[in-house]
């Protein structure tokens, strides 16, 4: 029977966009026609040119220019006598100069009239008939540069909703939109429809090209292109394209792997060709089968099997190879696999093993130890035939190669898949057709401790493409709460047994020769030959290995042996590796360890491996800054890696080679730190692992089994997507608030996307004192809280029942809508900061907000128990903006205590250590506020920012002494540029404004209240107000007069903001007896005990705890 939404979707297809809109008004269905008749934009000699006309009774009188970010503001206004017919010449120079010279997007209205005197404005835009061709092309705009250096020019925009506008930027917005609209799997391949939108920018010379990851093989596949009239989409660019899947026979020398499809053409603005992958939704009506394709000696089959990668979730193809016979015995089998379900059970068939290639990590030492002490267990270890460990796992018998037929037959019996990667490995293919029959337990053995890297997407729970394993292997307690807080795994899941490889690693006294080993890990942006070999990751490595002090090594005795990265050893050939040698694929990483005097490497796993040796261990981190958001560490750096850490070649080749002259001797601080992740006898761990796996089935392990399942987690997906999520967690709270309260403290700073502050600063203090309460940190990051407290995830189920059930709430902004305070609950709000800008009931028009802002909030202060003040101008002003009405604590802030006690210069030197800060470089902070007027475009509670510093400017002129971290505010979104200058760091995402604080000489901001906490340092302030008076007589106004007790100077251009850093030593001079008087007044509880008053104020005597010797 046919597919009746397929058929229905192809008719649809079909009929052109302009008889749809006909036949819907027809039936009155659709909307009233539109006045827009016709739009022609053009660019000549430095101007742009819009002319076009409305249908009759419309007449325009206006174009009306606005920032895409204030749009209650007008740039420019041109007139003209009221006609159906316009014509308007822009000045974009003129545009960029009366915008602030600020890179952006400017947005074009119309003022119309109609049958009446009345006027209204209407986006310009979407008309039926619009002409763009000769807009295409950028406009100079000379000596226009963005903040962060780049040429800036103007750019005619016409947006996703086919409304125009002028974009300043380096160049036009590269946006795509791949949707398929046929897909028929057949014999001869797959016939493939799609619909290709460009969006502004037109393409020419499209092809579809297929490319092996890393040989760099690639083979283009012929399609046939439609250009669908650009005019009467709006101006927007569409192509039809068609073709048949079916690629011309593999050389048989292609080795099995990752097939990267892409369309590959030439855009308008673009110098280079642009690569188009196919992203989810590009097939999302419709199932992706697999494809054989033969290979060209004719005696394999290479099936492709599509999926989505972990990260970027595009599609991409397995290649698995098959000879002919075996492909049609998988072909059986997979068709018939469903009756060997009743004997699965009493098979007692294990599938052991890592990736095919390979025998040399957990999944062989474990499959090894069953095999010399448990013969008669049914476990098969999965090699290529090919692979050079094969000769490792032969004298052990029960060997399986992978593709075979007695590999495709046991993947579909097997009770238990035991592995070090994930399961689909020990597969005989990855098609869906033999996967879902593939039923056994997954036991997850690991290949290294996890922590250096966020594998979140990689292994998360929830995140894996894969279906999750049933139980995890880890090797300690806190990398098992790793696994559960971070990987949202189940308690009961994760097994602290140690890894099996470990009964080798610590067997006898090795022979540790004097080498150097070098092993670098992979990053998973770098998917092609060309990526690599252009990218800051080669440098830095082949910058490292030529360094003199490490070529110098080779003199004194030291070889200097690499092992590559399985993607990293296809390039081999094209590395000057001058006197490096370089480990054999096949070589033993662990016996390579054991006999190594020291290590390199950035974020391998096999650094605790080394470390547990005590060899020590040195960490090449050049690329940190990348490392932030969803792919930060679940190790902290600075406190916990068991090595030194170096952000520079040259720092790391001097650290190695001082090492050397030691004699290569760890550290006591960096031994003491590995042993935190290493807690079981050195012996014992492959019986460990094999009683696990052998008892690892059960009723808790089939139920939680069903919850893995991938309808299951789409389904809880797309609820906790839905608008009935939120009425659930209600109800779940409520009855929470009806239960006796628990012994629980909650603590949340700025919406759980960061740990600092004073809920950081009473969370660590109670923790000190050894309170009896149960602490508990809201953070959504990969943050470790201390041994003893709990981590949970802002908006889960967990987050709402612990905050119903919780004693106290500690909180520095406000509670989630839904979360009434029980009764019994005592809720502490810190607030963030001494208040400078008006705020709440003290700004009668909220700029931005909703009519009912003040209502709304006014609700949520209601809920306060106690509110902390660190003075009393604070105090006074928080009584009058949030009309609180309960007992204020005037404490100073908690937050601020780490300026007064020795932890403070501890901290600073994490955190420089975290950010690569040198020790002889100056660090300055820029923190500006937001504007309530700068919404950002298309984002929901969220505000742009104008770059008014000159970021540019400032690295040229100071970037050789001078880091300069910026943090913009938590409700802003901003596009940083991908190659930002090394002197400029984004900390924006920095979970603690108090560490930043704390290694910085001096501060930029405008009307941030994190002055008032900087002035506990005593160093400069710089005030950088560029809109003065429009924040103060337009936005919020001041509790006080800013230019008067500012406590440094008031300044109003970039460049006296670049001067005054130049000369800080004299502005601290200048302006010490300010600050002086600006801290006594402000911040004169501040004494570094802030967060004792608190606790002993707040929290019961038997809460509290000891105040500590």
């Amino acid at each position: 029977m046919p597919d009746v939404g397929r058929v229905r979707r192809r008719v649809v297809a079909m009929v052109p966009e302009r008889a749809k809109d006909r036949l819907r008004r027809a039936l009155g269905r659709g909307p009233a026609p539109r006045p827009h008749a016709r739009l022609a934009i053009r660019h000549d000699a430095g101007l742009i040119h819009y002319s076009g006309e409305f249908r009759d009774p419309v007449r325009v009188v206006a174009l009306v220019v606005r920032p895409a970010s204030r749009l209650d503001q007008v740039a420019v206004r041109l007139e003209q006598p009221a006609s159906a017919r316009f014509e308007f010449t822009l000045d974009p120079v003129q545009l960029w100069e009366l915008g602030g010279r600020a890179a952006g997007r400017f947005d074009l209205f119309v003022e119309v009239e109609g049958s009446g005197t009345k006027r209204s404005e209407l986006r310009l835009g979407r008309f039926d008939h619009t002409d763009t061709a000769a807009a295409l092309d950028r406009i100079e705009l000379e000596g226009a540069a963005s903040p962060f250096g780049e040429q800036v020019h103007a750019w005619t925009h016409v947006t996703d909703q086919g409304n125009v506008s002028v974009r300043y930027a380096a160049e036009p917005i590269r946006r795509f939109e791949v949707e398929g609209t046929r897909l028929d799997v057949g014999p001869r391949g797959i016939a493939t429809e799609l619909l290709l939108k460009t969006f502004s920018r037109p393409a020419s010379d499209i092809r579809l090209s297929l490319q092996w990851r890393f040989s760099g093989s690639t083979q283009e596949i012929p399609v046939q292109i439609v250009e669908r009239d650009a005019t009467a989409t709006h101006g927007l660019y569409e192509y039809a394209i068609s073709f048949d899947l079916m690629p011309d026979a593999v050389s048989d020398d292609e080795r099995e792997g990752i097939i990267d499809p892409h369309l590959i053409m030439d855009l308008s603005g673009f110098d280079l060709p642009v690569r188009v992958p196919f992203a989810e939704k590009s097939f999302r009506h419709f199932r992706l089968r697999d494809l054989p394709v033969p290979t060209t000696g004719g005696g394999h089959v290479d099936q492709w099997v599509p999926y989505l990668t972990f990260r970027a979730k595009r599609l991409a193809f397995w290649s698995e190879r098959f000879t002919v016979d075996n492909h049609r015995y998988l072909r059986r089998v997979s068709r018939w696999a469903w009756l060997m379900t009743p004997l699965r059970p009493f098979s007692g068939i294990w599938l052991v093993g890592e990736v095919p290639y390979k025998a040399q990590d957990n999944g062989f030492a474990l499959f090894r130890w069953i095999r010399r002490n448990h013969p008669e267990r049914r476990a098969y270890y999965v090699i290529d035939a090919d692979s050079p460990d094969r000769d490792k796992v032969e004298p052990f018998g029960q060997v399986v190669t992978a593709r075979s037929r007695e590999h495709i037959r046991y993947t579909a019996l097997a009770s238990r898949f035991v592995g070090s990667h994930h399961a689909e490995y020990l597969h005989a293919s990855r098609s869906p057709r033999l996967a879902r029959h593939a039923r056994g337990l997954r036991v997850f053995l690991q290949h290294g401790v996890t922590g250096m890297k966020n594998v979140r997407l990689n292994y998360g729970r929830l995140h894996m493409q894969e279906m999750p394993p049933d139980r995890v292997v880890v090797n300690s307690a806190a990398e098992r709460q790793i696994f559960i807080e971070d990987l949202d795994f189940f308690p009961s899941q994760v097994a602290v047994t140690g890894f099996a490889r470990y009964d080798s690693l610590f067997e006898g006294e090795p022979q540790v020769q004097r080498r150097l080993l070098v092993m670098p890990t992979w990053r998973d942006w770098l998917t092609s030959r060309e990526s690599v070999l252009t990218s800051t990751y080669l440098a830095n490595w082949l910058e490292f290995l030529n360094d003199p002090r490490i070529q110098g090594l080779q003199q004194q005795g030291v070889e200097i042996l690499m092992v590559m990265h399985p993607n990293l050893r296809a390039l081999v050939d094209d590395l000057p590796l001058e006197g490096i040698s370089i480990a054999p694929r096949d070589a033993d990483v662990q016996e390579l360890i054991r006999t190594s005097a020291a290590l390199v490497t950035d974020y391998s796993s096999v650094a605790w491996d080394a470390a547990f040796l005590r060899r020590p261990v040195f960490f090449f981190r050049f690329d940190d800054a990348v490392l932030t958001g969803a792919r930060t560490p679940f190790v902290d750096a600075a406190t916990e890696l068991p090595g030194p850490i170096a952000h520079r070649a040259a720092d790391l080749a001097a650290e190695v080679a001082t090492s050397a002259e030691s004699g290569f001797a760890m550290n006591d601080l960096y031994a003491r730190r590995a042993a935190k992740y290493l807690e079981l006898p050195t012996s014992g761990y492959g019986e460990r692992n094999y009683e696990m796996v052998r008892t690892a089935d059960g009723l808790s392990t089939r139920l939680l089994r069903l919850r893995n399942q991938r309808w299951v987690r789409d389904a809880f997906k797309r609820f906790r997507a839905g608008p009935h999520y939120y009425r659930a967690m209600s109800l779940m709270f409520r009855f929470g608030s009806l239960l006796p309260r628990r012994d629980i403290a909650v603590f949340e700073s700025d919406r759980g996307n960061a740990y600092g502050g004073s809920p950081r600063a009473l969370f660590e203090r109670l923790h000190e004192r050894g309170t009896s309460l149960d602490l508990w940190y809201v953070n959504n990051s990969t943050l470790r809280v201390p041994p003893g407290t709990h981590k949970v995830f802002r908006l889960t189920p967990r987050y709402f029942w612990t905050l119903s059930r919780a004693k106290y709430w500690v909180f520095n902004q406000n509670v989630h809508d839904l979360c009434q305070r029980p009764r019994g609950t005592h809720y502490l709000q810190t607030w963030h900061g001494t208040p400078l800008k008006r705020m709440q009931n003290d700004v009668p028009v909220m700029y931005g907000r909703a009519d009912d802002y003040h209502a709304k909030a006014q609700e949520l202060v209601d809920r306060w128990s106690s509110l902390v003040s660190p003075s009393p101008y604070a105090t006074e002003a928080f009584r009058s903006a949030f009309g609180f009405t309960g007992p204020i604590i005037e404490s100073g802030y908690p937050g601020n205590d780490v300026f007064h006690t020795v932890k403070g210069a501890q901290r600073a030197r994490e955190t420089r250590l975290r950010l690569g800060l040198a020790e002889d470089r100056t660090v300055v902070l820029y923190a500006p506020t937001f504007r309530d007027d700068g919404r950002a475009a298309g984002a929901k509670g969220a505000w742009a920012h104008d770059m008014a510093l000159d970021l540019g400017r400032f690295a040229e002129r100071l970037g050789k002494n001078v880091t300069l971290l910026v943090r913009l505010h938590p409700l802003v979104k901003f596009a940083w540029p991908k190659d930002l200058d090394a002197s400029i760091v984004n900390v924006s995402k920095y979970p603690d404004t108090q560490d930043l604080l704390l290694v910085a000489d001096a501060l930029i901001t405008d009307y941030s209240s994190i002055m008032f906490d900087y002035a506990q340092r005593g160093r400069p302030i710089i005030s950088y107000v560029y809109d003065l008076e429009h924040y103060r007589d337009d936005l919020r106004g001041f509790y006080v007069d800013l230019e008067e007790i500012a406590p440094g100077p008031v300044l109003r251009t970039s460049d006296e903001v670049i001067d005054a850093v130049a000369s800080l030593p004299e502005l601290e001079t200048r302006y010490a007896d300010r600050l002086a008087a600006f801290r006594e007044r402000f911040g004169g509880l501040e004494d570094g005990h802030a967060a004792d008053r608190v606790i002993d104020e707040v929290f019961s005597e038997s809460e509290r705890g000891a105040i500590p010797d």
